[in-house]
């Protein structure tokens, strides 16, 4: 059984951005200035490899409660993680001397993971013993499942960045506007993202504990018994 839990949203945003000071007040205009000497837009989105760690510590009671209580059936594994997100912002800047003007193309990294993953299998079962490896065999197929759904949500995120961002000049205030806005405008794409994906992800488990998979379970469980 896969359990998702509530996303970290906006976790770990940093700034760092190589800034230039703009002394070509009177030349041209600061608009053009940027145009020409801001480096590209770059959009990076990396998944970390997806692992887990075990839990044989708890009952099948107290893993009945922790997951799907409400469908009455005794709960024997769990798989449980979070869907986290983190970004680090950057961008070549130029910050115009007179009034503090700030023009940049962003360098976006965005690392998406599912952290922490924990497989419980419940106390009752010894570790090698029939049920215990039927148990384990079904929770993998969770576990697979989250590990061919990242790239897919890695996939999205970088094309939506990409399209959002492309490679238009951002103008702010000051340095600081810069940072506060263009933090603002990556959570503001990227959560959504992560938030759908876990809805998505949650329907793809709950297809994996689908009546026949539940009474094949049910049937080579049985079988350990005779």
């Amino acid at each position: 059984m896969g359990e998702m839990r509530a996303p970290v949203r906006g976790a770990a945003l940093a700034l760092a951005a190589a800034i230039a000071l703009c002394g070509c007040d009177y030349l041209q205009p600061f608009e053009q200035v940027c145009e020409q000497r801001l480096g590209p837009t770059r959009i990076d989105v990396e998944t970390a490899p997806v692992s887990y760690v075990t839990d044989y510590t708890k009952s099948t009671q107290e893993l009945s409660a922790m997951g799907a209580a409400s469908t009455g059936r005794r709960v024997l594994g769990l798989t449980q993680t979070n869907l986290k997100w983190s970004a680090s912002l950057g961008g070549n800047g130029l910050t115009r001397r007179l009034g503090g003007r700030h023009c940049l193309r962003p360098d976006i990294q965005v690392r998406l993971s599912f952290e922490p993953m924990t497989v419980l299998i419940g106390r009752e079962f010894t570790p090698g013993s029939c049920i215990f490896d039927i148990t384990m065999g079904h929770e993998m197929k969770h576990v697979d499942t989250y590990t061919r759904f990242l790239p897919r949500v890695q996939e999205a995120v970088q094309r939506e960045l990409e399209a959002r961002f492309g490679q238009q000049v951002f103008h702010f205030a000051s340095q600081a506007d810069a940072e506060r806005q263009l933090h603002a405008m990556t959570r503001d794409f990227v959560a959504p993202f992560v938030d759908r994906s876990m809805q998505e992800v949650t329907t793809l488990q709950a297809a994996v504990d689908s009546p026949e998979e539940y009474f094949r379970l049910d049937t080579f469980q049985a079988a350990c018994g005779s």
